[in-house]
């Protein structure tokens, strides 16, 4: 009997314990990109993207130098309009991104005009394609987990 309970105990213990180990379904695994090196770029920010066209803009912190930046897609595949990416000297520039990004995957490495660039801010404009769910946690109306998330990342 005591036997019985003690790997019931273990069975449970191990239950509990892999979901925290588990990688979350909100963040790609690292096989999704494997170009994509966390310690190598730095997030300059995120928004979350509704069913309807929209444009955001993500404002940098700080005075740091670039050279290129990636987009990261998270929960929701996005359709991504138009990015451009506005510099401290009051500069911009205007990628060429017009296609779809998967949920779990990035964009490719996009290099910046010039050397090293200060970026003030990202704007873009796109819309969530995936269904207004949103899966398990979305609720009817998409709610906050069922949002796509863009982030944007430097180095």
């Amino acid at each position: 009997m005591k036997l019985k309970l003690a790997l019931a105990g273990a069975l449970l213990t191990l239950g509990l314990a892999s979901p925290a180990s588990a990688h979350s379904p909100f963040a790609p695994s690292p096989a999704a990109y494997p170009g994509f090196r966390p310690m190598q770029w730095e997030l300059i920010g995120s928004a979350n993207v509704n069913f309807r066209v929209e444009r955001d803009t993500i404002y940098a912190r700080g005075h740091d130098r670039h050279r290129q930046i990636m987009l990261c897609v998270y929960r929701q595949p996005v359709r991504l309009f138009d990015l451009d990416v506005h510099f401290r000297n009051g500069g911009h520039q205007d990628v060429g991104l017009r296609n779809v990004i998967g949920a779990g995957q990035c964009t490719r490495a996009i290099d910046l005009n010039g050397r090293r660039r200060d970026i003030r801010a990202v704007s873009m404009v796109y819309k969530s394609i995936g269904g207004r769910f949103g899966g398990p946690f979305g609720g009817p109306f998409g709610g906050p987990f069922g949002q796509a998330q863009v982030r944007v990342y430097a180095r």
